[in-house]
């Protein structure tokens, strides 16, 4: 439980015993304790500067030894490389994390390039935002979306034309976003389904929009498709989420 306080795209890096207390609810000594133990034990670090908490690294330790997304990251690794190398820019590898509802990301390559977007492994962002994201949002079932609208206390203005780029992104069976997130970035995102139609994540390609001309971009939505089904049709979709 106490963990989950460090869970979250709004979720502070580090955090003071008095924010844990004040999201648990709990006694101050009973989240001391809490806190003690877990840092004995790897899960927490404790900022010997300010005292703050922050995640340690047995957390990640066990993240990857539970890792869900396995066999997709796996799967996707090959169409990640070959993605990079035709595009000479940078891929990820995303997913709806099960916990925020949020967009995560669980896999990257940076491009070679010195001026290059980079998506740090395990960030989480918005799904409204950005290609990379929308894409999972436009797949996702009517009762997700209908959870995630109700989150993000939209008007009713910002809702149906959100609604409306959803509904063209899933009838296109792909996403584009420019400076939507970043300054001069681009984004180019395809969703990846297994053969039974589940929604596994979606993979994209991140760049600076000045070393591209528009019509390169273009060129570039078919292979990020063509890489999201082989990678669809080489997974299970067992920790997927139906559409």
């Amino acid at each position: 439980m106490l963990l989950n306080c460090f869970q979250g795209s709004a979720a502070p890096r580090e955090q003071s015993l008095k924010e844990l207390v004040q999201q648990l609810h709990l006694p101050q000594t009973v989240v001391s304790r809490l806190a003690a133990t877990l840092v004995e034990y790897g899960y927490l670090y404790q900022n010997e500067a300010n005292r703050k908490y922050r995640l340690g690294l047995a957390v990640f330790t066990l993240g990857f030894a539970a890792d869900p997304h396995l066999e997709l990251k796996t799967a996707a690794r090959p169409w990640m490389e070959r993605l990079a190398l035709e595009t000479g820019e940078s891929i990820s590898l995303n997913v709806v994390d099960a916990i925020t509802g949020d967009g995560i990301c669980i896999a990257s390559l940076d491009s070679p390039n010195q001026i290059k977007l980079t998506t740090v492994v395990g960030s989480i962002r918005p799904l409204h935002r950005g290609a990379t994201r929308k894409v999972l949002m436009a797949n996702l079932s009517t009762e997700k979306q209908h959870e995630y609208f109700t989150r993000l206390r939209l008007s009713a203005e910002e809702q149906a034309t959100l609604e409306s780029e959803l509904d063209t992104i899933r009838k296109e069976g792909y996403a584009v976003s420019e400076e939507e997130l970043d300054k001069g970035a681009f984004a180019i995102a395809a969703p990846i389904f297994t053969r039974n139609g589940v929604l596994l994540g979606s993979i994209a390609v991140l760049g600076p929009l000045f070393r591209h001309t528009q019509e390169e971009r273009q060129m570039w939505i078919e292979p990020v498709l063509q890489a999201a089904k082989n990678i669809g049709q080489l997974t299970t979709g067992s920790q997927g989420s139906s559409i």
